[in-house]
This record gives C-alpha cells, structure tokens and sequence, in this order.
C-alpha cells in the first residue's frame, strides 16, 4: 500500500509536469534530511549516556521516536550509523571552530580565547563524550577505524586551519606549529577523561592556562 501510494505520487507529479516533481523531491529530499538530522541527534545523546556498548539501533530509534525500520532505511546497521554520526560530529566542529575564530580574529589574544571556549562549548559537551565513545571503540576495532579514519584527517586539517589564524605570529617552522596544534588537540582530549574522572576543575583551568602561556613563547 506504502509503495503504491509513492508510485501513485510521483505519477500525479509527472502528470502534473517538472515543476510539481521538482517539488515533490524536494519535499522527499527535506523530510529525508530531517529524519537523519533527528536520528543522529539521538545517537549522540545515547552514546553520550550510556556509552558505545550501550547504543544499538533499537535504542537511537526509541529515543529519537522513530521506527527502527525507518531508521535503518537510511543506516542498515549500527556501524554504517556510528559512521555517518561521526562524520556529521566533526563536520560540526569544524563549523564551530571556524565561527569562533570569525568572532575572535579581532581579539589580541585570540588563541588563548578559542582555547578555553573550546574546552568548556567543545570538548565538555555530549558531541565530544559521544566522539569519545566512538574513538575508544575505534581503537579495538579495524574495520570500525578504517571508516571513520579519513574524517578524523579532515577534522584535524580543518581545525588547525582555524587555529593556525588565531596563533601569534612568530617565527615558528611549519614542525613547530603542527607540533603546538597537535598537543592541543590531545591535550584536550585527555583532559576530557581526566576531567571525567577527576572532577576538578580549578586544575584543569590551571593546566589549560599554563599550555597557552607555552604555546605563545
């Protein structure tokens, strides 16, 4: 019935010429838009929650409110999901580096600026406990890694892109600066574990002072 209702549409649609197909795929194309935005939405809250190994299809589908079957229309397992989620995470965050950078690039102190933003809008929200699942999974995991390794190539280049622009200038080579970018990078993703594990907040500010204080020497 499903079926020949969609057939019966796009007939009335070519009947009726271009600019109502048009029109009607356009439609499809926005609802379809819509649903991977609310599926991935759903994911990242439970794997934010409860973890890699607690995420499976059934549960993304129950907590974004749609049916498994729909969701596994567009993500036929949960590996092709964690997929398209950390695509879509990292794609985010390039998104948010580079407005943050927009917005500081006047500041005489920008790169110690979008540091701490980073830290406290970035790596302390359930985007990054999400990525972070991910990630760790990844590690045990090949085919998983293989998958999800070129974003996280495209994630790094875009960020230390948006980055590089906030640094002092100095004369620093090209080993240096991809050095100071690289040890950002990692430093804030230990600090999320540790910050996880620790809970003190005054020592991670500490630290993140301390490694800006090093990077404009």
């Amino acid at each position: 019935m499903g079926r020949m209702a969609h057939i019966e549409g796009g007939q009335a649609a070519d009947a009726a010429g271009p600019g109502a197909a048009i029109d009607v795929y356009s439609r499809q194309r926005e609802k379809s838009e819509a649903m991977r935005l609310r599926v991935c939405e759903a994911a990242v809250s439970q794997l934010a929650r409860e973890g890699f190994h607690g995420t499976s299809i059934f549960k993304v589908a129950r907590r974004g409110g749609v049916s498994q079957g729909a969701l596994q229309h567009h993500y036929p397992t949960k590996d092709d999901l964690i997929v398209a989620l950390t695509e879509y995470l990292l794609v985010r965050s390039i998104r948010w580096f580079g407005r943050a950078r927009a917005e500081l690039a006047v500041s005489p102190d920008a790169f110690a600026e979008i540091v701490r933003r980073s830290w406290r809008e970035q790596f302390k929200s359930e985007d990054f406990a999400a990525l972070l699942e991910i990630l760790t999974a990844a590690r045990t995991d090949p085919a998983l890694k293989r998958r999800i390794t070129p974003a996280l190539h495209r994630w790094r280049d875009g960020i230390d892109r948006e980055l590089a622009e906030l640094l002092p200038v100095t004369a620093r080579s090209a080993a240096e600066l991809d050095a100071i970018l690289s040890i950002s990078r990692a430093m804030m993703t230990g600090l999320l574990i540790h910050d996880d594990l620790i809970k003190d907040d005054a020592h991670i500010e500490s630290v993140i002072n301390y490694w800006i204080g090093l990077a404009h020497r």
